[in-house]
């Protein structure tokens, strides 16, 4: 009897488990449920979270780019203002160097002469070079007309017969115009 007993005790134990397990898998697919669609929020915050962080990282390399693209350009144009004013110092040892004054001794003509050609060649160490003016057509980008000149031939109409005062680029900017005048065809 008594393994009688313990059977129907057991098959009860098991009936009794089963529905047990049933209660507690119903809870276990809710929690499932549940924690699914945590994760799926969670996924949606990490993918949003990436997607910021991508744009921020993105946005911080282009500033720091634009950031050294800038730098570069000053540094390339930072000594402008002292170039346009060097520019009048050559301006002024050219005028005393010129062979035609015959005040200034011929020792003193040459020495000035140095003097000027070794500042021209600091101004194009620094980027400055003279415009190209006298027997090319005029150009207001880079030449400023003070006169016209009257002439008889055609080819020379609008073409710079005479460079009153040299003009200088920096690079790609214009530090000073070439003053000149015009040939006008009549």
């Amino acid at each position: 009897m008594t393994d009688e007993n313990d059977e129907i005790i057991n098959e009860k134990d098991t009936e009794f488990e089963t529905d047990e397990e049933i209660v507690e898998e119903a809870g276990l697919n809710e929690k499932l449920k549940k924690l699914r669609e945590e994760l799926k929020v969670c996924q949606m915050e990490k993918a949003d979270y990436l997607a910021g962080w991508q744009r921020a990282k993105a946005d911080f390399i282009n500033a720091r780019r634009d950031e050294d693209k800038l730098r570069g350009e000053f540094a390339k144009y930072a000594a402008e203002k002292v170039l346009r004013e060097m520019l009048a110092v050559a301006d002024s040892l050219e005028k005393i160097g010129n062979p035609a004054d015959n005040k200034t001794s011929q020792a003193c003509k040459a020495d000035i002469n140095a003097i000027y050609k070794q500042l021209i060649e600091i101004l194009k160490r620094e980027g400055a070079v003279q415009i190209e003016a006298k027997g090319i057509i005029f150009n207001p980008m880079y030449h400023e007309a003070l006169g016209e000149v009257e002439t008889k031939n055609k080819e020379e109409n609008n073409v710079i017969l005479e460079e009153l005062q040299k003009g200088y680029m920096m690079y790609d900017r214009v530090l000073r115009p070439s003053k000149v005048k015009v040939g006008h065809y009549q």
